[in-house]
């Protein structure tokens, strides 16, 4: 192996073709060596090929040889090794950079163990370092391969880092990488022990075999003081497991320089990797068509183009990759040498954004229960960056444990990876055509094996439209139109026309909140409503609707049990009436039992309606009915293009057969029983508060009852435990990827927000506390 002077023809129609038109105009390298011969032994990197001095204009002048005539910034050390003179180099590198870097370059001091931590201490503090690079050949053991992360990186540098939050460039060994259970549990000790130590992990984490990368990349998920560069990875899979696992605001192009400048790669073989190189090869070899290698600097940015590629990254992701992510990183170390002084990062994109939207989206977003008013406008981060398992992220990169659950449509966990490789598939074979997706008999199958009553499915695309679906087919089958419903069921006018009052005006609201403008008042009586656990209500409305009712609509459940006998006691209502029973799921359905609350509460409708949960995030819907009424889908014209889409329906699919397989709703619902448990009891703590949690274990409902103090008490509630890093509303959906370390954070937290409140309640500062932000408390419920 040599450090190349020149590149051959094949490296020009490489870079001419692939990766000119990849790269961004400005680029941040995070992972550059120079080399001065003069402080290392002279057997030191023989593979170099040179004793030239490889200095920041030459690390400039080789990488634009395939990377074109782009400003490209460096964070620069020393090479390491048992000869170096490090004092000596790390001044040289220093001044190096200091004289010959770009004003956005800086440099990391190469230390060692026995190295005066004082110096080092001081090196930090007075800005000559922002950090430090680290090394295994320094463990001070014979296999160094196989040390563990503190016996070259010592408790006392993870301190200084800790005091100026400088940078750690750290390469990790032994021989499972991030897959290895000693470097898991001392990454996360010595992480969570010194957040303020920001951790660059050198090549994708030394995934170099890549299948370290994907079993062990997702470990570094929740540690969100850790980065990986791609420098000298060779593998496109690495860079995909990184993606998957960290998203593309975790990783930071490097090059590895003077390493990129030579010829090979590195493969993965078996549990191991191998370094490929030209001079490995036999002399004697006759390969078919040729042996020629590229150099590992156009290799790796190959392979990380076809990574972005596949993973379907925007410019903007790329961007972060290659300049962005790094200048965040690297802000306070930046603005420290730009001006001495350092100001506080701003976290305002999120709010920012929202109010940009809103001149442009009625009401900011689609749905009600996402606007930012719903929460606390001032601070609310309103949009998401990525979303995975428990955690959101938000625009500023900020990690959040969401018990808000997507507004009830998560209940597996986000981006969850059965559910993902189901639709990836159906993307990838094709979703939509002139065909029929042969999915949607299997899932066909699957629903009536689980609702055996029924005899025919219909499926939509979102609750809403399935609701109106559901209600349609019930007026075609019995021909008349009145609906009586209980609880919210979506936007349609079915719905709406309940609030056309009796005057010329819109008054009379039966559902505050919800004002029926744009609703036909032809619609004017033809729905009525009732009350949850309240026959006495459903019969006055059955006495509106004498002889024209089409169905009954209602949830079987939602923030009480039923009362004994109602559910009976309406079904026999209905079918004396010779109406359709519509029992909505959409919130219910797989989140409060298998396949849904009907399971717990013995009852058999005439037609059931799924969404939200049945789909884990994507869109999708399901009416499921008797004959009688389903089959009226074909006489009364109801057909849309995308609800033959693919995707929702192999998202149902996965999710039902995880459900099954795992008993996820045994374990959902467990989880929210002792989550009600602890909110009680903590709240019970504060008497002044008046807090009130009700509902079902899944999906349990937090309220101030506090009057007219009871929204800036939301607000509050909300905003402080949104600084505290998690994401809440008035109602808590369980997702089966919490875990019990995540229950455990939302209890530490809510006691000491409900703490700071009550102090607020006791100096009469609420409204004064909260501000005078716009709050919105939504619609008032029949449930």
């Amino acid at each position: 192996m040599s450090i190349l002077q020149h590149i051959s023809e094949t490296d020009r129609l490489l870079i001419q073709q692939e990766l000119l038109d990849f790269l961004p105009d400005e680029i941040y390298d995070i992972h550059a060596h120079p080399f001065h011969p003069a402080h290392y032994g002279n057997e030191a990197y023989p593979w170099l090929g040179t004793r030239d001095v490889l200095d920041c204009a030459a690390h400039q002048r080789y990488l634009k040889r395939y990377m074109g005539d782009r400003l490209i910034h460096g964070l620069y050390f020393a090479g390491p090794h048992l000869t170096a003179a490090r004092d000596d180099l790390n001044n040289w590198v220093y001044e190096e950079v200091s004289q010959n870097g770009t004003p956005k370059s800086l440099a990391l001091k190469l230390i060692a163990p026995e190295d005066d931590r004082e110096q080092a201490r001081r090196e930090l503090q007075e800005g000559k370092f922002i950090g430090f690079k680290v090394y295994h050949i320094y463990a001070g053991r014979p296999d160094t391969m196989q040390a563990s992360v503190t016996e070259y990186v010592p408790e006392w540098m993870w301190e200084i880092l800790h005091e100026f939050s400088g940078i750690l460039l750290l390469h990790i060994v032994r021989d499972g990488a991030m897959d290895d259970k000693d470097n898991q549990q001392e990454l996360r000790r010595l992480c969570l022990q010194y957040p303020n130590a920001k951790v660059i992990l050198a090549h994708v984490a030394r995934s170099f075999n890549y299948r370290n990368g994907r079993a062990g990349l997702s470990f570094l998920q929740d540690l969100d003081n850790v980065w990986i560069d791609t420098s000298a990875v060779t593998e496109s899979e690495s860079f995909k497991a990184a993606l998957q696992a960290l998203g593309p605001r975790r990783i930071l192009w490097g090059s590895d320089f003077p390493v990129s400048e030579m010829r090979g790669r590195c493969v993965t073989t078996g549990n191991y990797f191998f370094w490929l190189h030209p001079e490995v090869l036999d002399p004697a070899l006759k390969a078919p068509t040729t042996s020629e290698m590229t150099l590992i600097g156009i290799e790796s940015l190959l392979c990380l183009k076809e990574a972005c590629l596949d993973m379907g990254l925007t410019r903007a992701d790329i961007e972060d990759i290659f300049l962005n992510n790094s200048l965040r990183l690297l802000n306070v170390h930046l603005l420290k040498k730009a001006a001495g002084d350092v100001a506080p990062t701003a976290y305002a994109a999120g709010p920012r954004r929202w109010r940009e939207t809103k001149t442009q989206i009625p009401g900011g977003t689609g749905l009600l229960s996402k606007r930012a008013e719903m929460y606390d406008v001032d601070t609310w981060p309103a949009f998401f960056e990525r979303a995975n398992g428990a955690y959101v992220w938000d625009l500023d990169g900020r990690r959040y444990i969401d018990f808000a659950g997507g507004v009830g449509a998560v209940l597996l966990g986000y981006a969850d990876p059965h559910v993902v490789a189901a639709v990836r598939r159906r993307i990838e074979m094709g979703s939509y055509c002139t065909l029929v997706n042969p999915q949607e008999k299997e899932l066909a199958d699957r629903l009536l094996q689980l609702h055996p009553w029924a005899g025919k499915v219909q499926f939509a695309r979102g609750g809403g439209e399935a609701m109106t679906v559901a209600v349609r087919l019930a007026r075609a089958a019995t021909g008349k139109s009145g609906v009586i419903f209980c609880g919210y069921h979506g936007w349609h006018d079915w719905y709406l026309a309940a609030n056309l009052g009796e005057a010329a005006a819109l008054d009379g609201h039966l559902l505050p909140g919800l004002e029926p403008k744009g609703v036909p008042r032809e619609l004017k009586g033809t729905a009525a409503t009732f009350r949850y656990n309240d026959l006495q209500s459903l019969d006055k409305a059955l006495q509106q609707m004498e002889g024209k009712l089409a169905a009954i609509v209602m949830e079987p459940v939602r923030s009480q049990w039923p009362a004994d006998g109602f559910l009976q006691a309406v079904q026999e209502r209905c079918r004396k009436a010779g109406a359709v029973f519509i029992i909505d799921e959409i919130t219910s359905g797989l989140r409060f039992g298998f396949p849904g609350a009907l399971s717990r509460l013995g009852v058999e409708p005439d037609v059931v309606v799924y969404a939200k949960a049945m789909s884990n995030g994507f869109p999708f819907g399901a009416v499921v009915g008797k004959d009688w009424v389903l089959q009226e889908a074909v006489s009364s014209f109801v057909s849309s293009s995308y609800w033959t889409d693919g995707v929702g329906t192999a998202a149902a699919l996965a999710v039902l057969d995880k459900m099954e397989r795992e008993g996820v709703a045994e374990a959902v619902w467990s989880k929210g029983e002792t989550l009600v448990c602890r909110l009680q009891e903590i709240a019970a703590r504060y008497p002044r508060c008046r807090v009130k949690v009700s509902g079902m274990p899944a999906a349990p409902v937090l309220a101030f009852d506090l009057g007219k103090e009871a929204t800036n008490a939301k607000r509050l509630y909300v905003r402080k435990m949104q600084q505290r890093g998690i994401l809440v509303s008035s109602i808590f959906y369980v997702m089966a990827a919490h875990t019990a370390a995540h229950f455990e954070q939302l209890y530490t937290h809510f006691d000491a927000t409900l703490a700071e409140i009550q102090a607020l309640i006791d100096q009469g500062a609420l409204q004064a506390e909260v501000g005078a932000g716009e709050a919105l408390s939504g619609f008032a419920r029949l449930t």
